[in-house]
């Protein structure tokens, strides 16, 4: 006989379900999360729009063109995002047919595949296969007109286009009708770069690099006062009423403004604020808490969650192989307990990885290039070599990174990757 003090699976689920959380809404925090309002943005939104203003004034007359340059976490893809969707709205209300289309040039290899890219994101019918990049982009160029559909394209990660593409695919996407003529410019560009202008120009021709710098629109890093707006802005989405204080959000703006000592991430304030909240969370459930307090902000700020920020902030602009090279990475480490795990057993996990979400795995030399490319961008670190350790075998780590955070990051990314077909 069951004993009475014995709840049923019913009565747990629905205590659980009644009792008030810290959150009302926790994604509402997370880095791929587009808010609908953008503190301290309106200048560059009026900017683009001037640049832009165009597509619904005299749509097909001119193809616009932008770099937004700023350094990490100022807002650039919230506010490139934002913009295409509303001004699509926008247009649309004036009979005019415009989509927005956002490409992760870093998971890309080449001007076709971006091409292809968009394609996918406007729906239009064209085969992928057995077309070169000339006969692929006047393909793209007849769709367009045959559906007389406009588009802002934006290429986010363009530094990779910049430091990674060979000259003649820059020179396409860089200046798509000086190469496809068309009487109707339907292309309109944004290119988001944490490269300086002039750095720009360095990379590129005399000519082409005056062209793209020509339209520059600035994000500078937050202060912390523009920081405190935007933690008070996210946390009324985020946060039951009355969870957080003001005190916590100065404490945080204070901590990561570029005019209090920080770097001005946006981003990363809003990772701290979000593990305070869930350190919160599970303080609050054993009854040694009872809101989110600034204590819960130094402690997080100590400990190892504000290194996984770095990470974090990249997963988005990844594509599905690095992601499971990443997860093979982080099962690798805590597999095994050690700092670093090798590429040898990182590349077996990863094969399994790939069997288990139906896809064909990277060759060897692939894989061993992302691996590059992940420690290039400061993701993860390599090793030739670690004492003790016999052979020629190199060996990665993510350093201090908290591996069930990161895994539970990773998963939320890979599925969201499958999802879209990817």
């Amino acid at each position: 006989m069951i004993s009475e003090s014995m709840s049923s699976i019913k009565e747990v689920i629905e205590s659980i379900i009644k009792k008030p959380g810290v959150f009302i809404d926790e994604t509402k925090l997370y880095p791929e999360y587009v808010p609908e309002v953008l503190p301290h943005r309106e200048e560059q939104l009026k900017q683009l729009t001037k640049i832009f203003k165009h597509i619904v004034v005299s749509p097909g007359s001119s193809s616009g063109r932008v770099v937004l340059y700023g350094s990490l976490g100022t807002g650039k893809t919230a506010t490139a995002i934002s913009f295409g969707r509303v001004m699509s709205r926008i247009a649309s209300e004036h009979g005019i047919k415009l989509k927005y289309v956002h490409v992760n040039c870093a998971s890309v290899r080449g001007a076709l595949p971006v091409l292809r890219e968009i394609k996918n994101q406007l729906g239009l019918s064209i085969p992928d296969r057995g077309l070169g990049l000339l006969e692929f982009a006047q393909a793209l160029l007849k769709e367009l007109d045959l559906n007389d559909l406009y588009a802002i394209v934006t290429l986010d990660e363009f530094d990779s286009v910049l430091t990674s593409f060979k000259a003649e695919d820059r020179y396409v996407l860089l200046r798509f009708y000086d190469v496809f003529h068309s009487e109707v410019l339907r292309l309109n560009f944004i290119y988001i770069s944490r490269m300086k202008p002039h750095e720009i120009a360095r990379v590129l021709d005399e000519v082409s690099g005056g062209y793209v710098i020509r339209n520059t629109i600035v994000f500078n890093a937050y202060r912390a006062r523009e920081l405190y707006d935007i933690l008070k802005y996210r946390a009324e989405e985020a946060f039951q009423p009355g969870v957080v204080g003001d005190d916590v959000f100065e404490y945080i703006a204070n901590l990561v403004g570029s005019d209090t000592g920080g770097d001005g991430n946006a981003r990363k304030a809003l990772a701290i604020l979000y593990a305070a909240g869930k350190l919160a969370e599970r303080e609050i459930e054993e009854g040694r808490a009872t809101r989110v307090l600034v204590d819960h902000v130094r402690a997080v700020s100590a400990r190892e969650d504000v290194s996984l920020i770095h990470v974090l902030d990249s997963l988005n602009y990844l594509n599905l192989h690095q992601l499971l090279l990443l997860k093979a990475i982080a099962l690798g480490l805590k597999n095994s307990g050690e700092d670093f795990v090798s590429i040898g057993t990182v590349e077996s996990i990863y094969r399994k990885l790939c069997s288990e979400v139906g896809v064909e795995p990277r060759k060897h030399t692939q894989v061993y290039y992302y691996v590059s490319e992940l420690a290039n961008r400061g993701i993860i670190m390599v090793k030739k070599t670690l004492k003790g350790r016999r052979g020629r075998s190199s060996y990665v780590s993510f350093g201090a990174a908290p591996l069930d955070s990161l895994l539970n990051a990773l998963n939320r990314t890979i599925a969201l990757r499958r999802g879209l077909g990817e």
